[in-house]
């Protein structure tokens, strides 16, 4: 299966997101907006660091696609920035160890 469409099942803080990268990323940037407005931004910065877990594999998932292709990567591809970021925590190093040995061999990954 294709890694762009891989699905993510992702056990947030207090939330559970199923989707592609890009559908998960998004969704944990709208709850760290809507967490901000509401003042909690400690859980803001937490939805953020879930959603550049994500980017980061939609990055990783583009460069693949360029290098099938042989071409070079394009210019601002994802580059969108969440906001400041911490280190992320023991369940998203797991998943990155994970993905960098069998990502294409797995339908579903638990972040």
């Amino acid at each position: 299966m294709p890694l762009r469409h891989q699905n993510f099942d992702s056990n947030g803080p207090d939330v559970r997101i199923r989707g592609n990268a890009w559908q998960v990323n998004e969704k944990y940037q709208t709850l760290a907006r809507d967490a901000m407005t509401s003042g909690d931004r400690v859980q803001a910065e937490n939805y953020l660091q879930h959603a550049e877990h994500y980017l980061r594999i939609i990055n990783q998932i583009q460069e693949s696609e360029n290098r099938q292709r042989g071409g070079a990567p394009a210019p601002g591809h994802a580059q969108q920035q969440t906001g400041p970021l911490t280190s992320m925590d023991d369940d998203e190093d797991e998943q990155g160890d994970e993905e960098s040995g069998n990502a294409e061999e797995r339908a579903t990954v638990n972040a």
